[in-house]
């Protein structure tokens, strides 16, 4: 089977020829990613450095799926979410006002466009691409430094006008997205007790979490990843389009088995990114093999629940795939 095949037979739950894997790290921290970028909230950049950008995390992604050829090549966003000239920041309620709709193919957009176009130019066609879009709480969030739930209950009027903004924005990219690669990782940050309240996640920001799922609705390989530790509302979204769900399914109370029953479809996970490099072998292995075990081989994608250090070991990387060629 080629990879796109194997994601394909693993998301209606067919047989396949080995299991499936996936796993992902940012490239922030790497020497090559440009400086001006690690502002994370700003002006658009100069095009030398929008250019600097797509050379360099082209060229990286590229590299990484040549190293370890997972069979679903996640895609991360790491350039900054754009804000207007002279608001790095939303500090008042007032700010959240000043925030402005975006081009899907302009600025900061426009350069991770263009950055998926060249790469999928690189990586095979049999090798499906997903990028990954954050949603409109971990935007908010960033944006007011961490102030969101406190922003929100001062300024919930203001605070809504600056999340339809941000969803707005973050809903046409995607759409302007699945014309180049061929499904969207949508991260939903909010979703747990470790970053809010069930109530406020269920009232504010599941409706939108929602939303941006069924306009997307026609990716085929659309990951939906619920982000947190602890305490998921998974039962929130479960009935959610998307064609595979992710989650830290071993650092949260929603176990890999009693998901796939929650959700009903493909699963990706079964590893535990925070213990994951330090990993000898032995226990690479013993996990995935209880993830198999757990959930049997169709519908599921051997992964990490979440992004695993930049640093880590190659070894370990590559021995999630010796693993997968071999089960």
């Amino acid at each position: 089977m080629t990879s796109r095949e194997r994601i394909e037979q693993a998301i209606v739950g067919g047989e396949v020829d080995r299991l499936p894997y996936c796993f992902w790290y940012h490239f922030r921290t790497e020497p090559w990613f440009p400086q001006a970028l690690y502002v994370e909230y700003r002006a658009p950049a100069s095009e030398a450095v929008l250019q600097q950008y797509i050379d360099g995390m082209s060229r990286a992604t590229y590299e990484f799926w040549r190293r370890y050829q997972p069979d679903l090549l996640k895609v991360m966003h790491d350039i900054p979410y754009e804000t207007p000239e002279g608001l790095p920041f939303v500090r008042t309620a007032d700010d959240w006002a000043k925030l402005t709709p975006l081009e899907p193919d302009m600025g900061h957009f426009g350069a991770q466009i263009e950055m998926l176009r060249r790469l999928r130019t690189m990586v095979p066609d049999e090798v499906p691409i997903v990028e990954t879009v954050f949603n409109a709480f971990y935007y908010a969030n960033k944006l007011c430094e961490g102030k969101l739930l406190e922003h929100l209950a001062l300024a919930p009027d203001a605070v809504q006008e600056g999340l339809r903004t941000i969803q707005a924005n973050l809903q046409l990219y995607a759409r302007y997205a699945l014309t180049v690669c061929d499904g969207i990782y949508y991260a939903v940050n909010g979703i747990g007790a470790d970053a809010a309240p069930r109530h406020v996640y269920e009232e504010h920001f599941a409706p939108l979490d929602r939303a941006f799922l069924e306009s997307v609705a026609d990716g085929r390989f659309n990951v939906l990843h619920l982000h947190g530790y602890g305490e998921l509302y998974a039962d929130l979204l479960a009935d959610a389009p998307a064609a595979i769900v992710c989650w830290s399914d071993r650092s949260t109370t929603l176990s890999l088995a009693a998901g796939k029953r929650l959700f009903d479809r493909c699963v990706m996970g079964g590893l535990n990114e925070r213990e994951l490099p330090d990993m000898c072998r032995e226990r690479v292995f013993q996990q995935a093999q209880d993830a198999r075990d757990s959930v049997g081989r169709r519908g599921l994608i051997l992964a990490p629940g979440c992004s695993v250090p930049t640093d880590i070991s190659p070894k370990v990387l590559l021995t999630i795939r010796e693993f997968a060629l071999h089960a």
